[in-house]
């Protein structure tokens, strides 16, 4: 295996994880990709002038430059073909190509790994939650799988810490560079004790753009994913999504009715999008009440305090609170020229991440950016079979 083309393909500029694959189908390897000439190339699905004059950048300076990083920071490189490449992602439908990993990477093949997202502007009642399941869990012998951002990601990293389990974070960054700053004796610590990855080169900088990719992976290493506290508009809403589309199992933390930040998770167990989770029992009784597929479980510590607040309160609204009824007027889609394919392949019937891949010929990363954004401003929903848009939009 030559190690330095397949960062070669994997840093290739606009390409999806869908267009790389179909490359790796015709040639076998990312070297052959390499070698190829450019009437090779001709006839492929989804190949374009811009494809085209990439394939033909055969300059492997930047990838090499990758490759003695990675060894001068002790970070392993774990390619799709390799034995150690995690099994449940790659079974998803847009595995990374390259993992970076800080650490050591547990067995999900043989250890019930569980995903803990949520939002970052949490309130104590999710930070208690979070730290709750992720600690039990845990215990439990999961591998808790989470962003390592503020609020619900890092609390819940850390309380698997804490229970002295594993914990892995996935980084919209190089795993050389700690965002948020506040996380940087955390992330010391996940990778003492886990791992920490990311699909982005050392030394890659977070942007916004990274975060709805990376949670791909997040829910794609998970059998679940639990959502804490989460808004409507929230990019943890995000993850149950990909969760869903990746044929995962959602449970979701119910909240406070009076709470803004609970509303999305108590819309996804209504709408039948999670499962309850009142307890950590809930997710391990869905597994066969173990975190381990072959191994005995581990004996379990002390049992933490349950949060007195995880039920819903039997109080109702009060007359004077309850909210009027919403009546919404016709909106004009003030988006950009992407999010506006994106929204018309959309309308158009398309209701999945892959399908509008393909009816508007963005790499993957570039649509789940564009979701986001149509999502936070309520311009599409999502359903059980995927994304819809929302009638109150003029043209």
């Amino acid at each position: 295996m030559s190690m330095v083309h397949w960062l070669w393909l994997a840093t290739r500029p606009g390409y999806s994880i869908r267009f790389c694959r179909s490359l790796l189908e015709k040639f076998g390897t990312p070297e052959a990709v390499w070698n190829a000439m450019q009437e090779q190339f001709a006839g492929m699905p989804r190949i374009n002038a811009l494809r085209l004059k990439s394939l033909m950048e055969k300059d492997l300076t930047y990838a090499q430059r990758i490759q003695s990083d990675c060894e001068k920071q002790n970070i392993q490189i774990i390619t799709l073909e390799d034995a150690n490449y995690p099994e449940p992602l790659r079974q998803i439908a847009d595995p990374p190509l390259v993992l970076y990993v800080q650490g050591l990477l547990p067995d999900f093949s043989n250890q019930l790994a569980v995903s803990i997202v949520g939002t970052r502007k949490c309130t104590q009642y999710g930070l208690r939650a979070a730290q709750y399941f992720a600690g039990n869990l845990a215990q439990n012998g999961c591998i808790i799988v989470s962003g390592m951002a503020l609020g619900i990601d890092g609390a819940a990293n850390q309380a698997a810490l804490d229970a002295g389990g594993v914990t892995v974070a996935v980084l919209g960054s190089g795993v050389d560079v700690c965002y948020p700053w506040q996380h940087k004796d955390l992330m010391q610590h996940i990778i003492q004790h886990g791992a920490v990855i990311s699909e982005y080169p050392p030394g890659t900088e977070p942007k916004g753009k990274h975060f709805p990719v990376r949670n791909r992976i997040i829910t794609g290493l998970s059998r679940g994913t639990l959502i804490v506290e989460a808004p409507k508009k929230s990019g943890a809403l995000i993850s149950a999504d990909l969760a869903l589309e990746q044929g995962r199992d959602v449970f979701a933390v119910p909240g406070d009715i009076n709470r803004p930040s609970c509303a999305g998770c108590n819309n996804l167990i209504r709408q039948g999008g999670a499962e309850l989770a009142q307890e950590p029992s809930d997710i391990l009784a869905h597994y066969g009440n173990s975190g381990k597929h072959t191994a005995a479980r581990r004996a379990p510590e002390k049992q933490k305090q349950r949060p007195d607040q995880l039920t819903i309160l039997e109080g109702q609204f009060s007359e004077e609170r309850k909210p009027a009824p919403l009546v919404r007027q016709p909106r004009t889609l003030a988006v950009s020229e992407e999010e506006r394919a994106v929204w018309m392949a959309i309308q158009a019937g398309n209701e999945t991440v892959d399908t509008i891949v393909e009816a508007t010929g963005f790499p993957a990363a570039k649509v789940l950016t564009a979701l986001t954004m149509l999502e936070v401003e309520a311009y599409v929903i999502t359903t059980g079979s995927g994304y819809r848009v929302t009638a109150d939009i003029q043209l």
